[in-house]
């Protein structure tokens, strides 16, 4: 069964774009696994701390259907507020 997504902008915030709600959507799942993505020297870094394993699967599958470029290219178009904002939408 899927449900649909109803998504708003958030106040102040950048437009939700598809590929927008899909990093918020990747980084929500990456957060509730214990794991955070940054961009170090305009690289694309992970850190886990006690990671949950188990989601490390759904992860891998959203970072590979994403893709780096794509992620990266979000966080140097928005900031961390932008992209906290964003991710209590998605």
């Amino acid at each position: 069964m899927h449900q649909a997504l109803i998504v708003a902008a958030p106040a102040g915030g950048p437009e939700p774009t598809s590929t927008g709600l899909a990093v918020a959507q990747f980084l929500a799942l990456a957060k509730a696994a214990n794991v955070t993505f940054d961009l170090v020297d305009d690289r694309l870094t992970m850190r886990a701390v006690k990671p949950k394993w188990a989601l490390w699967a759904p992860i891998r599958h959203c970072l590979d259907e994403i893709g780096i470029e794509a992620i990266e290219e979000h966080f140097r178009n928005t900031t961390p507020e932008q992209r906290s904002s964003l991710g209590e939408v998605a």
